[in-house]
């Protein structure tokens, strides 16, 4: 039989380690919340203002702020108008000098999670954009409180889900066209307020193309090819900045309908098995 002194031992080495544990725990919970304090509170910072170091330059970007831009989607549908609904992750990052720290300061804390609510993020919107106001994109991202990872270097790193509906062709009517045959499409991504000198646009992971590799199998259109070359850059009769944009330019295709609460396919099933396959890599298909 275990004796009283052996469990007392026993118990008491339990406790020491709960004890330990605790302690780590609270130790780490402290430090972010000092950190939290640090960054926000006892500077008093300003999710308004964006984080340039210094003012715009007059000519060139050299102080502009550099935005990473990249779109996953997830999942699509197309209306006989020509309005592209899907689901879609916004992959974003940039650096805010404002949310740097020395992590050997804060017991080697090098990132924090934090409601994207509470720091600045660029004033994206989609341009081709199909609706406004309520559950639109630009009302989902103003109000999305996803967490941002902010690392102690200063960079941000937001990927929001959010939805998006978009007006294919907005520039000229849509014809009458076969629901069965590939449509073209474009979604245009980019400041609303900020040129070029001030905001400077780049592709997220040097990649100018929609990201497919986590699109639903059960998405009831799928991509079929891809322009690239997303990046682009406007000049208007009235300034001499640039404005830039990612103009993500593609073509759809329906996958299936459902019809008597039956999902008929329009593409084989083997086809799109293929097509997803396709997708866990760059993908351009058939220009």
């Amino acid at each position: 039989p275990v004796s009283s002194t052996n469990m007392a031992a026993g118990m008491r080495s339990g406790f020491v380690l709960f004890l330990a544990f605790g302690i780590s725990c609270a130790t780490n919970e402290n430090e972010v919340s000092s950190l939290i304090d640090d960054l926000f509170d006892d500077t008093d910072y300003n999710k308004d203002v964006i984080p340039m170091l210094k003012p715009a330059d007059k000519t060139t970007n050299v102080n502009a702020i550099n935005i990473a831009v990249g779109l996953s989607m997830i999942r699509m549908d197309l209306d006989p108008a020509g309005v592209l609904s899907a689901t879609t992750w916004l992959r974003s990052s940039w650096s805010d000098f404002r949310l740097q720290w020395d992590p050997e300061q804060y017991d080697g804390l090098d990132n924090i999670k934090i409601p994207s609510s509470k720091i600045w993020k660029p004033d994206l919107s989609i341009y081709n954009a199909a609706d406004f106001g309520s559950g639109s994109f630009e009302d989902r991202y103003s109000l999305d409180q996803t967490n941002a990872i902010v690392y102690s270097t200063g960079k941000v790193l937001w990927i929001p889900p959010l939805p998006m509906k978009a007006d294919c062709n907005h520039d000229h009517v849509l014809p009458s066209t076969d629901q069965n045959d590939p449509q073209g499409c474009n979604i245009k991504i980019g400041s609303w307020t900020y040129d070029g000198f001030h905001l400077n646009l780049t592709a997220f992971g040097g990649e100018e193309y929609l990201d497919l590799g986590d699109m639903s199998k059960n998405s009831p259109y799928v991509v079929t090819s891809q322009e690239g070359d997303a990046l682009q850059t406007k000049y208007y009769p009235c300034c001499k900045e640039p404005y830039l944009s990612m103009n993500y330019r593609f073509t759809v295709q329906r996958a299936f309908a459902i019809l008597d609460g039956k999902k008929v396919f329009d593409k084989s099933p083997e086809d799109l098995e293929k097509l997803f396959e396709q997708y866990q890599t760059t993908f351009t298909g058939n220009k």
